[in-house]
């Protein structure tokens, strides 16, 4: 993933947040590395829509730890890094997103599902800081897909599909702390039909061309 998604409160992104049963996500378009996201993740008793800073890896003083780029976690670390594996047991979470956006030679694309937006897989951590406590998420980046090789060959997002309710209810479950049952979701298998838009640049998302159709792996 480059590392930029953008995310608008419409009636695309509301449907995914009403899928996850949270309040509807603020328009803050286009968000990039250490800036604040919204995530959704799961209580004893309720799931919650929270405010959380993109970037895993906080220093002591609460500031992001740039000698790591943790806005993203790889698939083949999770089960292995200290930071991580620890997360990805207990701390999942997803991040509506619009769209993501991938580049690669110069050349940027915004993506989404069919529905107009997506869900993230990711992770999160809490750090006391003061009297504050602070969340941090990162995404999880899976094995590029050779239909996305043009676009970006290196990786792509984990995206869910939220109409899976059993999938979703055990990934946000704090108590599922199996994390081998989420090895299947670890690969470079697109689960539902995507649309890549060529756009004039990382950050300004207007169409250079017509959209593309990438079917699901099926």
């Amino acid at each position: 993933m480059c590392g930029a998604f953008d995310i608008i409160n419409n009636p695309f992104t509301d449907s995914i947040t009403e899928a996850l049963g949270v309040p509807s996500v603020e328009t803050r378009g286009i968000r990039t590395p250490a800036s604040m996201i919204q995530i959704v993740t799961e209580g004893a008793d309720d799931r919650y829509l929270e405010e959380a800073k993109w970037w895993l890896l906080l220093g002591r003083d609460g500031k992001p730890n740039y000698q790591y780029a943790t806005f993203n976690s790889r698939y083949d670390k999770l089960y292995s890094s200290p930071l991580t594996k620890g997360a990805f047991r207990t701390s999942r979470c997803i991040i509506p997103a619009s769209g993501i956006i991938e580049g690669q030679d110069k050349q940027y694309h915004h993506i989404t599902s069919e529905r107009g937006a997506l869900a993230l897989g990711g992770i999160y951590k809490q750090y006391p800081v003061g009297d504050e406590v602070l969340t941090t998420a990162s995404v999880i980046t899976c094995p590029g897909n050779p239909k996305l090789e043009h676009i970006h060959k290196k990786s792509i997002p984990l995206m869910l599909d939220v109409d899976d309710e059993g999938l979703i209810d055990m990934w946000l479950d704090p108590t599922m702390t199996e994390s081998e049952a989420f090895r299947p979701l670890l690969t470079n298998q697109i689960q539902f039909d995507l649309i890549a838009t060529p756009t004039i640049g990382a950050r300004d998302l207007s169409p250079r061309g017509e959209a593309i159709h990438i079917g699901a792996d099926r």
